[in-house]
């Protein structure tokens, strides 16, 4: 971006307040013009529940890439970076609480946020990194470039806080199996010996007809059971993690922020199925999570 003087771009502004704007929480993931993933799934409810929302784009799509048609494109590694920068600039790091990150569309956005977190981090104490390592699913395989999951490992995983990946992705940053819940366990121990001080597996296989959600931290594991749901929908697990964020930031215990988040997606993916809708009712989740604080109980398993 041209940031000389005789831009058409730069102007002045009169009578604007000098106090800076607060920011609580910056999500840096994917954008849609059509549906839900991404930031366009995980800013609604941060927003629902009266947080202030920095979202920084990795890519800039028409609609999720399971329809026939795709439009738009990932950002180049330089546009992408610059709007990093510009985030510094304005101080946002030092502000926010939280720092989320999702999917990067390329290795090349991925290495620029690295650069970008190795020089921020640092210089923000109060921020807390909270990586969710989209790499893929069961049912799909992987869908991001294979360079990508060497830098989750390398250059992410050590400056997390918190790691939210599904069974696949654990199985794929470990080399471990991952899709019991046994092996999520053993396999999420090996993270956090890798810096993050939370580990939280999510769509774990349970017994017939359920899910399991785990929470392995450093002093304990604790298991979530839920109703599987017979819908496919992008966005569910960037709802989980804005949920689990923004209860976190409200200053409840890990557990219980667990416990909302799960409610919240469960909810939400009713409503999808009630509704009879293509794409995921993110509205919905927010205020079960507020309702349904205790719907899905947790049991410490260790």
């Amino acid at each position: 971006m041209n940031t000389t003087q005789d831009s058409h771009m730069v102007h002045g502004r009169r009578l604007r307040p000098d106090g800076p704007s607060p920011v609580d929480v910056i999500s840096v993931q994917s954008q849609l013009v059509y549906g839900y993933a991404g930031n366009s799934a995980a800013v609604p409810p941060l927003r629902q529940l009266g947080f202030r929302v920095a979202e920084v784009p990795t890519t800039l799509l028409s609609n999720a890439p399971f329809y026939d048609t795709l439009r738009g494109r990932v950002l180049p590694a330089d546009w992408f970076a610059d709007l990093l920068l510009g985030a510094s600039e304005r101080g946002l790091p030092q502000r926010a609480g939280a720092l989320v990150s999702g999917y990067f569309g390329s290795v090349a956005n991925g290495a620029a946020f690295a650069d970008w977190l190795d020089a921020t981090l640092p210089q923000a104490p109060g921020l807390r990194f909270c990586l969710d390592p989209v790499i893929g699913d069961t049912h799909t395989g992987p869908y991001v470039e294979a360079g990508l999951e060497r830098i989750f490992v390398e250059r992410l995983l050590p400056r997390a806080w918190l790691v939210t990946p599904n069974a696949f992705e654990l199985g794929r940053l470990t080399g471990l199996p991952a899709l019991e819940q046994d092996e999520a366990i053993a396999a999420a121990r090996v993270l956090l010996e890798r810096g993050p001080q939370w580990v939280l597996a999510h769509s774990v296989a349970g017994a017939s007809g359920e899910l399991v959600t785990l929470a392995i931290g450093r002093e304990g594991v604790w298991r979530w059971t839920s109703p599987y749901l017979p819908v496919d929908v992008a966005g569910t697990g960037d709802v989980l993690m804005s949920l689990l964020v923004a209860f976190l930031l409200r200053g409840e215990s890990f557990e219980l922020a667990t416990g909302r988040a799960i409610a919240g997606v469960h909810a939400a993916l009713e409503a999808t199925l009630q509704a009879g809708h293509e794409e995921f009712d993110v509205t919905a989740a927010a205020p079960a999570a507020l309702e349904q604080a205790t719907r899905f109980r947790a049991e410490r398993l260790a």
